[in-house]
């Protein structure tokens, strides 16, 4: 298995530069959004989630293909296109940057995971397993998402009552 250490970014106001357009590129700005990082976008198309952002103005959309210096000013980056060479590139210039990046095939590249990760009120739940358990651990963060509210809300009864 391949083990991780957890570390907590802070994302606020962060430029994270997310290179694809696809379902991995949605479900990565959507989550940056949730943490409160400016989410630029770069792919000669999107799909209707990342759509529905930028006609929201939640994300900054560039409609074209990667170029190299498009990372420069990223706090990190996440390399999601179809084209693994793009995705290479993309992780080669990050690392020359020193720009941590998430990179969705071949994830070798990356320099970092991203995990399954819950907000809710101050409190962040993330896990990570192995990608071939990614369906398990989608399951795990739904099962999260729905519980913690109650589950954080009995863990400060408890402490007062301490």
């Amino acid at each position: 298995m391949d083990v991780r250490f957890p570390l907590f970014l802070d994302l606020n106001d962060n430029n994270c530069t997310i290179i694809g357009g696809g379902d991995y590129a949605s479900l990565c700005a959507d989550m940056f959004l949730q943490f409160g990082a400016k989410v630029t976008v770069i792919s000669p198309v999107i799909n209707p989630r990342l759509q529905e952002l930028e006609q929201q103005k939640r994300i900054r959309y560039i409609p074209r293909k990667f170029f190299r210096g498009d990372c420069a000013n990223a706090y990190l980056c996440v390399a999601a296109t179809d084209s693994e060479s793009v995705n290479v590139a993309v992780s080669v210039e990050c690392k020359s940057r020193g720009i941590p990046v998430n990179v969705k095939a071949p994830a070798a590249y990356g320099t970092f995971r991203l995990p399954a990760a819950v907000l809710c009120d101050d409190v962040v739940v993330a896990a990570y397993s192995d990608p071939q358990n990614r369906h398990a651990l989608a399951n795990l963060r739904a099962y999260l998402k729905e519980q913690m509210p109650t589950l954080w809300q009995q863990s400060k009864d408890a402490a007062k009552n301490q």
